[in-house]
């Protein structure tokens, strides 16, 4: 491939001429050309570029015309690999020199140089062919597509003054040969091009006297006189004053003498020796944190398999687990260690390691097998750090050395596997991070990564500690950055100005705050973007655009959904998304499904903000949308708990999907997601996140009824538990008037259900049995046994609570429907019932039995609203029969869910209940600060006591008016109250 600069750019692949585009993508490549084989900073690029009118992400901007150039330079048929490169921190055109007519416009000058001492006419010969050919490649102006940019003048000046002098040395041989006429013709047009270069005057002043043109000389020498007092006010300098002198004296200085021969001998250059080098292993500076398993774990893979790469994302931690590693095995064994990262092309790979050995490579001779054979009879370890971006290269020599050298055992680091036989690829996992629900300063301590955290804190504060105060931040901070060590290194670079709560704030945007590394390191891990660059820089186009298409995702993902959301129809979804994986991109997550570190996942965001958001965000919500509309049925039947836990997984994006269709206006992605994830969510227990969802959805009235009534009706379930009864049967009223314009039964049903247990909540049996009678008959009329069932088992609990003689009988109806359903969540809620009946005829053992199977169910689904029921259930079963630790123990684990999920009235039930136990034990203090933060909180959000529950208060309420005289204890807040009885 031929570069060419000298004139308006050019370039040919094997006589095939490539179009580079105009304007930004030429000074692109200009820039390159001018530092070929230099790594041109991704910075400087950008500023050559944009300047100061950058674009909104610069550096996707500058992705995007790499891409181009690298599409374009590979579109002729001749190429045999790609030459831009990715280095470290930015970008080389990896092109031998003479493949710039620049550089090979310097070359033959350079070999135009005249050597020193007695020349012959055939050595002028050879100087003069070389300058004919370097001045034959000038085409123009030089770089003139980029004339005026700072960048290019200096260079564009340099050349023009070299391509001028060139004339001037060419001008001169034609005298030494005394080819006199020759000159004079060349100079009268070099005159005219450059008339205020003296020397040009000089050479055709003494030409035109050497063919015996006195006169004309003369003449040649006033004109040069005029042009330069005219133009500059300056006289001829001396050498050309002095040239008229000899010209008016016929000096005979001024005459032409032929050349004597002579003989140039060349001695050849001594040759050094190379030095055999063992044992070098990089001295780490710091400790290795986290990592005693990870160690163990390779060198039992090093003692199984002869070829063990270290895989994982930029800054996992690959290469300080290598260093570690070399370091234990340099006990008692030979180690080489050689670091591939200073070199970019795959042909060095050899050469590098050969050198590291010491091994010298002749003239004819291959590196690799130079290399290998150097090692063919030595026992030890060979580790080859950073191979990613030279991978051919760096698999080519680890094979020959497996196969030459049986002694030996290959330990490499790379983004992705090296591809050899035998090779075993280890993933290097992040460090551990605290537990999510962590909630003690020790436990978060005990993390890997917290510890990592806070050591490098120190470094730049001595003073910070790990504190109550700051430990969940830190935590955070860890969980945020998937335990990545060199993320979680440069945030902690940080601690020195900004506190850990400071930092986990601004982690939104991570790659502007985590750019302080050491300078003593590679580019690309001084910053987390770095890090980051050189990986996606390593990937084709293809790759790059389906990695950026995956940070539509806010969570993990599966095979199906990447195809729908990130591929156009053209690709091979898999062939793609396992490219991804084996470049340590994309993480296998469980179940056949995907996901993208956060800190990778940002990273694809920021690409796709460049490509084509929109429309990968809309393919994610109607992805997602109709995800949620099949579910919707099968969430009511025998594989509920199966399409539970599919749901549970794609939570994150789901409200991806929810929230970009509501920040856009498109309505009918946002009220159809809301409305087929409201019983979902309400399964789920996630009533806070569900609200905030909903809350929105049902602002929105420019939708169709059916599918606004859908969403007022899982809106009221919802406020419901969360204790906004009031509201609850307001949007369940409204939900039934909607279902009612659209004549859907079912509709309706569910309607009228959402309007019952609202009723039933607020103490209004009697409205209660009106709505779920009405529900009943529509489910039953249209065929729908979920309704029917939930209805029923509903309409016998308000049965059981007014004293209905018929309670029992629609209990049985309410099972039985519930059983033909297979809903494990209706049925749970009938055993429930159920165990209210035997309780009332005396029979606690089969209350028990009930109520544990009920409590299995609904964890068996991860119901939690109906967990805490069957817990409150139990509880009371078991404070019955005079168990009283084990009711406690339930209510307290009752309690913490509901906290957890803020249901407002089991908080209450369970604060009641523990206020029961507590007096039974004789603390009728606590059982007073019990009962009156409970019903401080039911008279906030007028939340009446069930009516099964009333005696029981009434008794523990008058009890404690009778035993507590003097100053009442005054309530604590509920948050005081549940924090100290969780403790």
């Amino acid at each position: 491939m031929e570069f060419c600069v000298l004139g308006p750019l050019r370039v040919r692949d094997d006589g095939a001429e490539l179009e580079i585009r105009r304007g930004i993508s030429r000074t692109l490549l200009i820039a390159l050309l001018l530092r070929a084989r230099e790594t041109v900073g991704a910075s400087s690029l950008m500023e050559v570029l944009w300047g100061d009118d950058q674009p909104r992400n610069p550096a996707n901007a500058l992705q995007i015309q790499i891409s181009y150039l690298r599409k374009t330079l590979s579109s002729g048929s001749a190429s045999a690999r790609q030459p831009i490169v990715t280095r470290p921190g930015g970008y080389a055109l990896d092109i031998e020199p003479d493949d710039v007519d620049a550089v090979r416009f310097e070359r033959l000058l350079a070999d135009a140089s005249p050597v020193a001492g007695v020349r012959t006419d055939a050595m002028v010969d050879v100087e003069l062919r070389a300058i004919d050919e370097a001045l034959a490649l000038w085409r123009g102006e030089a770089l003139s597509d980029v004339a005026g940019e700072p960048f290019a003048q200096g260079t564009a000046t340099r050349l023009e003054d070299m391509r001028w002098s060139a004339h001037e040395q060419r001008i001169d041989l034609l005298l030494t040969l005394g080819r006199h006429r020759e000159a004079v013709g060349e100079l009268g047009t070099l005159v005219l091009e450059q008339p205020l270069r003296e020397r040009f005057h000089e050479q055709l002043v003494l030409a035109m006297y050497r063919c015996g043109r006195q006169a004309d000389a003369l003449r040649a020498f006033n004109t040069a006189r005029s042009t330069l007092v005219d133009e500059l006010g300056l006289d001829p300098g001396p050498a050309l004053q002095a040239l008229e002198r000899g010209v008016l004296s016929q000096d005979p200085s001024l005459d032409w003498e032929p050349l004597t021969p002579a003989v140039v001998v060349v001695e050849p250059a001594p040759t050094v020796p190379a030095e055999w080098r063992r044992n070098f292993v990089p001295a780490p500076l710091t400790a290795l944190i986290g990592r005693d398993s990870e160690v163990s774990r390779v060198r039992d893979l090093l003692a199984r398999s002869r070829l063990v790469t270290l895989t994982g994302p930029g800054g996992s931690g690959k290469t300080r687990l290598a260093i570690d590693i070399s370091a234990r095995e340099a006990v008692d064994k030979q180690v080489w260690y050689v670091d591939l990262s200073s070199i970019d092309l795959p042909e060095l790979v050899a050469s590098t390691v050969a050198d590291a050995l010491g091994a010298t490579t002749g003239p004819n001779e291959d590196a690799g097998d130079v290399a290998a054979s150097a090692l063919a009879t030595e026992t030890g370890l060979l580790v080859l750090d950073t191979c990613e971006h030279v991978l051919a290269g760096a698999s080519s020599l680890a094979s020959a050395v497996l196969r030459r050298a049986p002694g030996m055992r290959v330990l490499a680091t790379s983004r992705r596997p090296l591809a050899v036989a035998g090779e075993a690829a280890w993933p290097v996992p992040p460090l551990g991070v605290a537990a999510a629900d962590a909630d003690s300063t020790e436990a978060i301590r005990s993390s890997p990564a917290v510890t990592l955290f806070c050591e490098r804190a120190q470094d730049v504060r001595p003073d910070f500690e790990l504190s109550a105060d700051n430990a969940a931040h830190v935590a955070g901070i860890c969980l945020a950055l998937d335990g990545l060590p060199l993320a979680i290194e440069l945030a902690a670079a940080r601690a020195d100005v900004l506190s850990p709560g400071a930092i986990l704030d601004r982690l939104q945007n991570r790659f502007d705050l985590l750019v302080q590394g050491a300078t003593d390191v590679a580019a690309r891990q001084q910053t987390l973007r770095g890090a980051i660059d050189w990986s996606v820089e390593l990937l084709s186009d293809e790759q790059r655009c389906f990695f950026a298409r995956l940070g539509a995702f806010a969570g993990g993902f599966d095979l199906d959904a990447a195809q729908a959301v990130a591929g156009d129809g053209s690709q091979d979804s898999l062939a793609l998304l396992s490219s991804l994986v084996r470049h340590s991109m994309v993480a296998i997550d469980v179940g056949d499904r995907f996901r993208l570190l956060d800190t990778l996942r940002a990273y694809a965001a920021e690409m796709l903000a460049d490509l084509d958001a929109d429309d990968t965000r809309r393919r994610h919500a109607r992805y997602y949308t109709q995800v949620a509309e099949r579910s919707e049925s099968l969430v009511r039947g025998v594989r509920q708990g199966e399409v539970l836990a599919g749901l549970r997984t794609d939570i994150p994006n789901f409200r991806a999907a929810l929230e970009w269709s509501l920040s856009i206006g498109d309505l009918d992605i946002a009220t159809r997601l809301a409305g087929s994830l409201a019983w979902f969510w309400a399964l789920d227990g996630r009533l806070d996140v569900a609200d905030r969802h909903l809350r929105r959805a049902i602002a929105i009235d420019s939708v169709p009824a059916e599918t606004r009534a859908k969403v007022l009706w899982g809106y009221s379930l919802l406020v419901a538990g969360l204790g906004h009864l009031d509201e609850a049967l307001e949007t369940g009223e409204a939900s039934t008037a909607l279902a009612r314009q659209s004549g859907d039964s079912a509709a309706i049903g569910c309607g009228l259900n959402a309007v019952a247990v609202a009723h039933w909540a607020l103490g209004d049996l009697d409205a209660a049995v009106v709505a779920h009678d009405e529900a009943i008959e529509r489910f039953v009329a249209v065929g729908d046994l979920w309704g029917e069932s939930i209805c029923r088992v509903l309409r016998a609990r308000t049965a059981l609570d007014r004293g209905d003689a018929d309670a029992e009988d629609r209990l049985r109806a309410g099972i039985d429907a519930a059983r033909r359903c297979g809903d494990a969540h209706v049925i749970g809620i009938a055993l429930g019932l159920q165990a209210h009946l035997h309780a009332n005829r005396g029979d606690q053992v089969s209350a028990i039995e009930s109520a544990r199977e009920s409590l299995r169910l609904q964890e068996s689904i991860g119901y939690t609203e109906g967990t805490i029921a069957a817990l409150h259930l139990l509880a009371r079963l078991h404070l019955a029969s005079g168990d009283t630790a084990e009711a406690r123990d339930e209510l307290l684990r009752s309690l913490r869910l509901a906290w957890k999920m803020q249901h407002a009235a089991a908080i209450c039930e369970a604060l009641e209940n523990l206020a029961q136990i507590a007096s039974n034990g004789g603390d009728d203090r606590t059982a007073m600060q019990l009962l009156s933060a409970a019903e401080t909180e039911r008279s906030a959000r007028n939340l009446p006591v069930r009516p099964a529950d009333r005696p029981m208060i009434e008794k523990l309420r008058s009890h404690l008016r009778s035993s507590t005289t003097g100053e009442q204890p005054e309530t604590p807040a509920m948050a005081d109250v549940v924090a100290s009885l969780l403790r």
